[in-house]
């Protein structure tokens, strides 16, 4: 397994080169930055938070959020040390991002964009109630019989009460989840956009940032932004103040 090197981190982030991010859309983009609820509403470019995404993915920092958290708290007691300020950009998705010090946005050019909806299968998770089987399709299919005849068993049993079987039923449940598929899928309406012309997103950066940027383009630029459907090519240039 390849290492990840975070020594960016230990500098202090030098904001003084600046640089054109220019994404270029391959399939429609659904970039969505708040928690929704029963429809997912696109921004019309990226927020800052996305970019640090894509820029985190493309250098191949791959890490999982109670890593993210572990770094996060020790990034927060060396910018201490350092005398600097540390802002948690924690609104939204649980997504830690850690690069959001080391560029800005100066300007995004938003081109006239093509809108519509559409249906997403939305991961759903329900390990703590029976509820869940209302969603899943598929469980092993050697536990079909023993899971027909347990339930049959609580919900036949005629001494018990109805909250007392769904209690039942739950905990037999929760007993055999492994038995079941973890996640199942329900129909999202989900708005995409298909931009006319690539976005273009000027920036102030850290040079040491930018150089690694540059380099993993050279390597990797299967990107995507928003989700992971909303597939994109990526070009990153500086230029003069």
């Amino acid at each position: 397994m390849k290492n990840i090197d975070l020594t960016i981190l230990k500098k202090k982030p030098e904001l003084d080169t600046r640089a054109k991010v220019i994404i270029e859309p391959l399939a429609p983009l659904s970039m969505v930055s708040d928690l929704p609820g029963s429809f997912y509403k696109s921004l019309r470019s990226p927020n800052k938070k996305m970019l640090c995404g894509l820029f985190e993915n493309l250098i191949g920092w791959h890490i999982d959020i109670a890593d993210r958290t572990k770094i996060q708290k020790d990034l927060i007691k060396h910018r201490k040390k350092q005398k600097i300020g540390y802002n948690k950009p924690q609104s939204g998705s649980t997504y830690i991002p850690l690069l959001y010090e080391y560029f800005d946005i100066e300007m995004i050019t938003v081109p006239p964009a093509i809108h519509y909806n559409d249906l997403w299968s939305r991961a759903y998770r329900r390990a703590d109630t029976i509820k869940h089987l209302g969603g899943t399709r598929f469980m092993d299919g050697y536990f079909i019989k023993p899971w027909d005849k347990l339930t049959s068993e609580i919900e036949n049993n005629k001494e018990i009460s109805s909250k007392e079987k769904t209690n039942q039923l739950d905990k037999s449940f929760k007993e055999h989840i492994g038995k079941f598929a973890t996640f199942y899928s329900s129909p999202t309406p989900r708005e995409y956009i298909i931009p006319n012309e690539p976005i273009e997103i000027n920036l102030t950066i850290d040079p040491k940032l930018l150089h690694t940027i540059k380099e993993s383009i050279l390597i990797n630029n299967n990107m995507y932004m928003g989700n992971s459907e909303g597939w994109i090519n990526l070009k990153v240039k500086e230029y003069e103040k």
